[in-house]
């Protein structure tokens, strides 16, 4: 009996999924450790299993745990974070203030979960703390009231980052750039001061560096590393693109953080300089100007898009040299498992590719329900081996496992 027993564990498929409980899932770097996922799609297509709707308008990517799927979008000016079962069925929804009713309008961040509470802030400014059972909010507080920061041009854009007993987030006011509250009554515990910095469209990432816990953020005129215990400002760097407009996210490796922003501002490898504590930069790549898409670095490659030039490209990550493009699908924002990427162009279609050690290589695509649209930058999440994308007013959920 005991031997047969270690033989079916040893027959069983060994296939590994994770969270998604937060912008960009487990680790925020947009990939999920999802494995025994399909290596290309039948028929160029792919099952769905679910559709959630009626969301209202909006950009933001959800985020789910084993109770469901959570996520965010506007009504008549008004946005809401709704709650849905696996099934489709809504469990709740509630309004957290006013929303974005100008350029692209609707819902901007994703939701974070964490200990039975979900944390959103609106484009207006209305940082909120739901409970996840129930939708009831727990506190709320207007930062843009509190702080005095602004609405910029694209709509007021985070997703709250959890640290510890905080959640930190970026007010963008003239006293005040950054806050630490804490997470379970939005109690202030810390104020930063960067001056003359405001949101731009950017989530803090985490790294150890040398022994020591560091978030990474792009404000508006700087990118900052900050202690998250304390908002202390370790290092910050001018920024030259004067759009204020930093959404991807940089990455760091051994020393080293990669930075990119679009319309034409380019790409910059910097080094952190501990003695000086500023970032040396050791090389610049204009072409590479990489806006929303995201960014993966996989064996010394980096991944993204170039803003002006409309193309997928790849550059080394040793010196910036250009090794690949390709125009034969359209920019678009990305994540990565079971080493592939699945891609959500901005005029919603659907990828699956392959990085190699010269480029990468497109494997099935399809056309998502409503396309041919110039308005898909919501970025696609992974939960149990499915694939989530959300188009506007609806997420839909498709089978990737083999």
């Amino acid at each position: 009996m005991r031997h047969s027993f270690i033989i079916l564990l040893i027959s069983l498929p060994l296939f590994i999924f994770g969270q998604a409980n937060r912008w960009h899932g487990p680790n925020q770097d947009a990939r999920y450790p999802d494995t025994n996922l399909m290596d290309e799609w039948p028929n160029d297509t792919l099952p769905i299993k679910q559709t959630y709707s009626g969301i209202g308008e909006g950009y933001g990517s959800p985020s789910m745990t084993e109770a469901g799927l959570f996520i965010a979008g506007m009504h008549d000016s008004i946005g809401y974070v709704y709650h849905f079962t696996h099934d489709g069925e809504l469990v709740w929804k509630t309004a957290y203030g006013q929303d974005f009713t100008f350029r692209f309008p609707g819902s901007r961040g994703t939701p974070t979960l964490n200990e039975g509470k979900l944390y959103y802030s609106g484009a207006h400014g209305d940082a909120v703390c739901l409970d996840m059972k129930t939708g009831e909010k727990i506190w709320h507080v207007n930062i843009f009231e509190k702080y005095g920061g602004e609405l910029i041009k694209w709509g007021y854009t985070e997703s709250p980052f959890v640290y510890g007993d905080l959640v930190i987030l970026q007010p963008g006011g003239d006293k005040v750039s950054l806050v630490g509250l804490n997470k379970n009554d939005g109690s202030v515990v810390w104020e930063t001061e960067v001056e003359g910095n405001a949101n731009a469209y950017s989530t803090p990432r985490l790294i150890e560096h040398n022994g020591e816990t560091l978030c990474m953020l792009n404000l508006d005129f700087n990118q900052v590393l900050f202690d998250p215990k304390t908002g202390e400002v370790k290092i910050k760097h001018a920024l030259t693109e004067k759009r204020g407009n930093h959404s991807n996210e940089p990455v760091y490796q051994d020393g080293q953080i990669f930075y990119s922003s679009g319309y034409g501002e380019g790409s910059v490898m910097f080094r952190i300089n501990d003695a000086s504590q500023q970032l040396d930069t050791l090389w610049q790549n204009t072409g590479f100007d990489s806006k929303l898409s995201g960014i993966q670095v996989v064996d010394g490659l980096i991944y993204g898009t170039a803003d002006q030039k409309k193309h997928w490209a790849v550059l080394r990550w040793s010196d910036g040299q250009e090794i690949f493009t390709t125009r034969e699908i359209k920019p678009g924002s990305f994540v990565m498992a079971d080493g592939k990427f699945y891609i959500f162009t901005d005029t919603g279609e659907i990828v699956l590719a392959k990085p190699t050690s010269d480029g990468f290589e497109i494997i099935s695509r399809f056309a998502s329900p409503g396309f041919p649209t110039v308005h898909a930058y919501a970025h696609p999440v992974i939960y149990q081996r499915d694939l989530f994308v959300r188009i506007n007013d609806s997420v839909w959920r498709y089978k990737i496992a083999k």
